[in-house]
Parts: C-alpha cells; sequence; structure tokens
C-alpha cells in the first residue's frame, strides 16, 4: 500500500502491510485498552509503532519516489 511520513516529507513509497491491526495502550487515565482496526486505520497503527521501534516506513518500503510539492503541481497540471 503507499505510503508516505511527515518524518521523510515527499518521499513516498509501497509498504506491506498487515490488513488487520490490534493494538494495546493505554488511555490519558492510564487504563489500559485494546483496539482493533482494518484498512488504513491499520495501516497508521503498524505505521506509528514502527516510529516507537525506531524504524521508519523507508526502511521497509519499495519503489521509494520523491514528490515534493513543486513536482505534484506540474505533473496534475497537464490533466
Amino acid at each position: 500500500m503507499p505510503e508516505g511520513c511527515l518524518s521523510v516529507r515527499w518521499l513516498y513509497g509501497e509498504v506491506e502491510r498487515s490488513t488487520n491491526a490490534t493494538i494495546e495502550a493505554y488511555d490519558e487515565n492510564s487504563v489500559k485498552f485494546t483496539r482493533g482496526a482494518g484498512g488504513l486505520l491499520a495501516q497508521i497503527f503498524q505505521h506509528e509503532t514502527d516510529h516507537l521501534d525506531g524504524i521508519l516506513f523507508i526502511d521497509k518500503a519499495r519503489n521509494i519516489m520523491d514528490l515534493p510539492p513543486d513536482s505534484q503541481v506540474k505533473s496534475n497540471a497537464g490533466k
């Protein structure tokens, strides 16, 4: 699935992730909870958990592209 990150702006790539994910976390009152998700939210859970483990998406990505804003505007201008 295509992915990007504010930690490495303008880079985008394809990252293989699970379709579903479940996390355990603590709320603002230190109460532990479990939350499952699918699709985009599951991708976000995995992306952010990678950050906690010191991993950036570019460590896992294939076909990384550098797409700064000016190149996006130019590529969309002809449409």
